[in-house]
């Protein structure tokens, strides 16, 4: 088996049993005060499910699966950022449209895209101020685009990179750092709970503990360590431990980025059509970060493609 096939297998049985497991959980929690309700629950598992087997179809059909993919994720999360910050309507539809060029144009050049996609999204952007005449907001509107655009598509297309520059090895690392993200997620709000005692950013995420961290560190080395079969080849072991505190790092990283994000636009979630999550940005704000991590420390590494 390719170290794809070996991937996208593991990926499949573990959402099953995470569905089932969400399934058993829910019914043992079921009219128990306190804590998730069983309907959260069974709304997460359902998500987490649901967003595997896209993850694993992205990866299966190549590059074009994984620009289909990250572009949708690009053009939702760009969608909840011009709303949470109240960017007018023309400045929404941009700022998708320069996602979708940033994550095709990464998914049909490579890295060599960027050479006409930088200064050719600069200089439109430069453009919105001058023909909108509005002293009142234009600038700061275009700065509030750029740094959504900067932070979504720009960083989801590193992942597309890696499919582009590794073919089926890449995909397998997207796989395994996308499931890494999300069991370093649960670990670290299962221990917070359980144990937190300690406010690690009280003003971006009250509820987020230093303990918390220690379960963001061993969900990472539990998501990354099932997929050791498919990776510790093409990558090597040292890599891939590397991994783990990476991941770790992305997630919490991200997620406090996310927080900050929210609490300057005054919302408790970037959207509401994810059951259990919110928002596509309540999702992958850990991946956004860690992908673009993985994505360079591979190739300043020396990692052989």
């Amino acid at each position: 088996m390719t170290p794809l096939d070996q991937a996208s297998a593991i990926l499949l049985i573990g959402s099953i049993a995470g569905l089932v497991g969400a399934v058993v959980f829910a019914l043992v929690r079921r009219g128990r005060p306190g804590g998730l309700s069983s309907r959260t629950v069974l709304e997460r598992g359902g998500s987490y499910a649901l967003l595997a087997l896209l993850l694993n179809a992205a990866a299966r059909t190549g590059v074009p699966g994984m620009v289909i993919l990250t572009g949708a994720m690009s053009a939702a999360g760009l969608y909840e950022w011009g709303r949470m910050f109240g960017l007018p309507l023309h400045h929404r539809i941009a700022i998708i449209i320069a996602g979708l060029l940033i994550i095709g144009g990464i998914g049909r050049e490579g890295v060599h895209a960027t050479d006409w996609l930088v200064g050719g999204l600069v200089l439109v952007g430069a453009l919105w101020p001058v023909v909108r005449s509005d002293t009142g907001r234009a600038i700061r509107d275009l700065g509030t685009a750029a740094v959504g655009v900067a932070l979504i598509p720009v960083l989801l297309a590193h992942g597309v990179a890696l499919v582009v520059e590794r073919g089926g090895a890449g995909g397998a690392l997207f796989l395994a750092l996308a499931t890494a993200c999300a069991f370093s997620d649960v670990a670290a709000f299962v221990v917070g709970k359980t144990w937190g005692r300690h406010q690690l950013a009280p003003t971006l995420s009250p509820n987020k503990t230093r303990e918390g961290m220690v379960g963001n560190v061993a969900g990472a080395a539990l998501g990354l360590a099932v997929f050791t079969p498919a990776l510790v080849g093409p990558y090597g072991a040292p890599f891939l431990a590397s991994m783990v505190p990476l991941v770790a790092l992305g997630s919490v990283w991200g997620d406090l980025l996310e927080s900050a994000a929210k609490r300057e636009a005054g919302v408790k979630d970037a959207g509401r059509w994810l059951p259990g999550f919110g928002g596509i940005l309540d999702r992958i704000d850990s991946l956004l970060i860690t992908v673009a991590l993985a994505y360079w420390i591979a190739r300043l590494a020396g990692v052989p493609l």
